[in-house]
């Protein structure tokens, strides 16, 4: 489906949104952000690929998580069906100070209450010298 300009704001702001809970420690605010199903694969930071709002949770509140994360250069485009997709970045100020880039390869399905992730995929992006 082509996104209309009100689906690109609601995806940027909930994109946003995001990175505010993770960030308040707010896991259980996850369902304005997830569906019940939802798949989230962070692996590229040693963390096992879960499915499910509350796995994520659960994953979210393990050690080992970026102390902020921000969001930037999104990209929201037609997905499969009534789906969107959206691409972004994402910097994470890491526990050691160091930062992370990546980029997040979403699927966003709209629901009773708003446009909600049904998968997020993280890709380390490399840094280059």
């Amino acid at each position: 489906m082509k996104p209309s300009i009100n689906d690109i704001v609601e995806v940027n702001q909930l994109l946003s949104l995001w990175g505010h809970l993770v960030d308040k420690r707010e896991w259980d605010r996850f369902g304005e952000v997830f569906t019940d199903d939802a798949f989230f694969d962070s692996s590229v930071f040693g963390f096992a690929p879960v499915s499910g709002v509350e796995a994520i949770r659960e994953m979210a509140s393990q050690e080992g998580h970026a102390r902020a994360h921000h969001l930037t250069n999104v990209y929201v485009k037609d997905g499969p069906g009534e789906d969107l997709i959206a691409e972004s970045k994402g910097l994470g100020l890491l526990s050691d100070g160091a930062v992370a880039s990546v980029t997040y390869s979403d699927t966003l399905r709209k629901t009773p209450l708003g446009w909600r992730l049904a998968s997020r995929v993280l890709t380390l992006q490399p840094i280059s010298r």
